[in-house]
């Protein structure tokens, strides 16, 4: 949900000039970065890492801990860095915040040892002793109860890519190596970092149900039997009640996290859901009330837990297959519609305004009925309360309120209640992002998605008209309960859905083109398309995130104009300028240098640049021949699908040794797990994939299966097939079919997915393939059920290339091309309906939004490039992008 906060004043910034200016630090600067700012001398310098020191605060303490932490730190000429407002304060507690990094108000960069260090923490120590602040998951406490919290760990650090392909500030070993500074939800330093400075180091005791190494057991009596999520601000666990033997629900809140400028923090809302469960206790709307206890400073509430799945989880389990008649029963529908309309007629009827009606907050039973979970944002109407709601369910007065307002009317929970009808009739969250500038009415677009959706669905037939009534801005146009109510009486499993014969939707093509030439800096030398958050952080050139994705798919598009060519030439060039640095270059194709090399080198011969030809070929070649990671985004079966193409492409034979050499290599390092082949990352790899084994197309078997079925049918090595082959039954033996679809499982136990990345499309690009070359027709079996699994799935995946509609429409077309059945040419130009469903206006030009649904974005693996090489491959024919000759039978 966001909760999100006015943005804060100059407070904490003029707090820390008043301390440099009372210790005469006139070559001292403070420095706004981001969200942070930081408060050195000029020219920085320092040590690259060592020992630090975290101090957390709320909201409402962080003026006076800084104030008295900033005076100590002046005085000892120890530069540090601190959240840059209060608004910045308030998110690094908030229950989103990363476990490994909430709470870090201020860190120091103390520039001594020994007991200089010593006397620095319990100075600090000492001066914020009774403050309130949240404990730090990552960091060891001075002491118990302590705000100041210390971490071996990078000051400056390093500054490098890591091997998974992200600017990272390293640390540095004793042996010179770089190592990647791990921040965990726990305590842990590298084997070879300077003792601890403290002499008697503890380790502290878990926070109640958060630790690990046993069983727990809270409040002596409930003993924790798993997680049913983790946050910053606590966890919610199942657990048996030792009591009586009954199965519990306990919901954690720890000290002083979530906290606002009101003084509440997590622990009260948790004591508040607690009243209101008890105040229900009994009603059949919500759940049952037990207890709740404090142990070791947190707050806990049990319980009692409810037979059945959140409507989320339901309306995935329970939602139709049948292409015919798709939608959940309009009966079942309209069961738990009106046990969505008891629970907010009551709620209302009470005193209260829910704030938070979403499908995540609603349990549905076997028998289709509701129960009111999470009850923390319930609130009384005009009461003053902290702006909170879960995005595409919040009313736009919540989202335009200020950060603390009078809690909405009950009216808001009109919208909330069409809002999840939505996603009860079609499983879809009803998020669209905004037009900028505003070119169409918000209910223009709701209505106008549900009428697409309508087709086929009774149930979104029917209550297309409800819902867009209750999703209206103006909630003085929203119905009541009661005329809700009506249109549910008139739902049954025997409404015919309606029939309705409509021109295609237009495929924003040249609005992407136009968007991704307008936005692009050839002047800015570090990113030519701006990114934030993690993309940031990647390869500015690679394909997932950075140019080279972007020039593969404008390089897709026909008929091309003279703009479109020379803009092609720019792009290339500046890539061309920066991919020559010399040194190492990481081995995968989404995430490394291999999809730079493979993108410059179509481009260059595309447009007769031998230069940039000739620049390509150099990195190429200076791929390592050998890499920890055996996948395709990352590492060498990345290099060696690359080597593969380079040798097509320029009849180097030196690329096919090279990449006989990694599939030899790949062939060394399978492993049979309980008759599993699998490729495991090596435990004492520097990535953070250390330890694991994927089974999808990007990280794991299908995608190394891939490449040695790609060497295999340009060498005829059959050691390599036969591999391909044994990769191939492997994951035939994961495989999930149900009702005629294939999923696969995740690795890590985690949900099943159904994407290019770990999932069935990218399982199925492989699998199609070796149909091609076995002609067992098992595995072509298999790869048409995961046609069957993305094609129902399309109305609700996200965007992207990587994970969502654009890889999964690229499948489709595999498969059309691969069997010459036409079927799965028109399943693709479904895909493409339900991208344009989702189309945003930007400045005139029709885009898709990314992967969040919310921002547009211009890479190839989440944002507009990867959807483009899907539209234009669909309307123009074509090869999928970053797939050799050989694998793809092209010769």
């Amino acid at each position: 949900m966001d909760t999100t906060a006015r943005p804060g004043d100059r407070l904490l910034t003029d707090c820390v000039r008043s301390a440099l200016a009372r210790h005469g630090l006139v070559d001292w600067r403070v420095e706004p970065r981001e969200e942070w700012c930081v408060a050195e001398p000029f020219g920085g310098g320092g040590p690259v890492q060592g020992w630090k020191l975290h101090v957390s605060a709320t909201p409402l303490s962080a003026p006076v801990v800084l104030a008295r932490v900033a005076d100590i730190l002046a005085r000892r000429r120890c530069p540090f860095k601190f959240a840059a407002d209060l608004d910045a304060v308030r998110e690094l507690g908030a229950a989103h915040a990363a476990r490994a990094g909430g709470g870090k108000f201020i860190t120091a960069y103390p520039d001594v040892d020994g007991e200089h260090w010593r006397e620095l923490a319990a100075e600090l120590d000492e001066a914020t002793r009774g403050l309130p602040g949240p404990g730090i998951l990552s960091d060891r406490p001075v002491r118990p109860g302590s705000l100041v919290h210390y971490r071996f760990g990078v000051y400056s650090g390093v500054e490098a890519m890591s091997v998974d392909g992200t600017f990272e500030a390293m640390l540095e070993a004793p042996d010179g190596t770089l190592v990647l500074d791990r921040r965990e939800a726990w305590f842990s330093t590298p084997d070879w970092a300077p003792a601890d400075p403290l002499t008697t180091p503890r380790k502290p005791k878990p926070s109640g149900a958060s630790g690990s190494g046993g069983p727990v057991l809270l409040n002596g009596r409930y003993l924790v039997t798993g997680a049913v999520r983790h946050s910053f601000t606590g966890g919610v666990f199942r657990a048996t009640d030792q009591g009586d033997g009954n199965a519990v629900i306990v919901k954690q809140a720890r000290r002083h996290s979530g906290a606002d400028l009101s003084g509440a923090d997590a622990r009260t809302a948790l004591r508040h859901e607690a009243d209101l469960l008890l105040r229900f206790n009994g009603s059949g709307l919500t759940p049952g009330f037990v207890e709740t206890f404090a142990q070791q400073g947190d707050q806990f509430l049990v319980e009692k837990a409810i037979a059945g799945h959140n409507l989320r989880l339901w309306i995935a389990r329970n939602v139709r297959a049948d292409e015919a008649d798709w939608g959940p029963p309009p009966a079942v529908v309209a069961r738990i519609a009106r046990g969505l309309c008891d629970v907010v007629e009551r709620m209302h009827g009470d005193g209260f305004v829910l704030r938070d009606l979403n499908p995540g907050n609603v349990m549905v039973d076997a028998r289709a009925r509701v129960r009111l979970i999470d009850l923390e944002l319930v609130a009384v109407p005009g009461e003053p309360v902290v702006r909170a709601y879960t995005p595409a369910y919040g009313a736009p007065e919540q989202v335009a309120a200020e950060w603390l307002a009078p809690a909405p009317p009950t009216t808001a929970d009109l919208y909330g209640l069409g809002a999840t009808l939505f996603h009860l009739a079609t499983g879809i969250d009803p998020q669209l992002a905004d037009d900028e500038p505003p070119a169409r009415e918000p209910a223009e677009r709701i209505a106008g998605w549900l009428e697409r959706l309508a087709e086929g669905n009774a149930t979104a037939a029917a209550l297309a008209p409800t819902i867009t009534a209750l999703m209206d801005p103006d909630p003085a146009r929203r119905p009541d309960i009661p005329a809700v109510r009506a249109v549910l009486s008139t739902l049954d499993d025997s409404a015919p859905a309606p029939v309705r014969r409509r021109t295609e939707p237009e495929l924003p093509v040249d609005g992407i083109v136009g968007h991704l030439l307008a936005t692009m800096d050839l002047d800015d030398p570090e990113r030519l398309w701006p990114q934030d958050g993690f993309a940031a952080r990647t390869d500015p050139l690679n394909v997932q995130h950075g140019a080279s994705g972007v020039l593969a798919a404008l390089r897709l598009v026909r008929p091309r104009d003279a703009v479109l060519r020379e803009s092609l030439r720019d792009i290339a060039t500046w890539i061309g300028a920066r991919a020559d640095t010399g040194g190492p270059a990481l081995p995968g194709v989404h995430f490394g240098r291999a999809g730079t090399a493979w993108a410059l080198l179509d481009a260059a011969l595309d447009l007769d640049e031998p230069e940039l030809a000739d620049t390509a070929v150099a990195l190429a070649r200076r791929l390592p021949a050998d890499a920890d990671n055996p996948d395709v985004a990352h590492g060498l079966a990345g290099a060696g699908l690359t080597w593969l193409h380079f040798a097509a492409a320029t009849g180097d034979e030196d690329f096919t040794r090279r990449a006989v050499a990694a599939a030899e290599l790949l062939a060394e390092r399978a492993v049979n797990d309980g008759g599993l082949l699998i490729w495991p990352v090596p435990r004492t790899s520097p990535s953070l994939f250390a330890g694991t084994a994927h089974y999808g197309f990007a990280h794991g078997t299908a995608g190394i299966g891939a490449f040695l079925l790609s060497v295999n049918r340009a060498t005829g090595r059959a050691d390599f097939g036969e591999l391909a082959v044994e990769a191939g039954r492997s994951l035939g033996q994961l495989a999930r079919v149900d009702d005629g679809a294939a999923r696969w499982p995740d690795e890590s136990g985690g949900p099943i997915k159904n994407h290019w990345c770990a999932g069935s499309s990218g399982v199925g690009t492989f699998l199609i393939q070796l149909w091609l070359t076995t002609g067992d027709p098992r595995t072509r079996n298999l790869a048409e059920a995961a046609a069957c699994t993305v094609r129902r799935a399309r109305r609700h995946a996200g965007t992207s290339q990587c994970h969502g509609l654009a890889g999964d429409g690229e499948y489709l077309l595999d498969l059309a091309d691969a069997t010459g059945d036409e079927r799965y040419r028109e399943w693709a130009g479904e895909i493409a309906t339900a991208l344009a469903m989702r189309t945003v206006v930007r400045h005139g030009r029709l885009l898709v939004p990314d992967e969040t649904g919310a921002t547009v974005r211009a890479d190839f693996g989440t944002g507009l490039a990867g959807v483009l090489a899907f539209l234009t491959r669909l309307r123009s024919g074509g090869r999928r992008p970053w797939l050799p000759e050989s694998f793809t039978g092209d010769r």
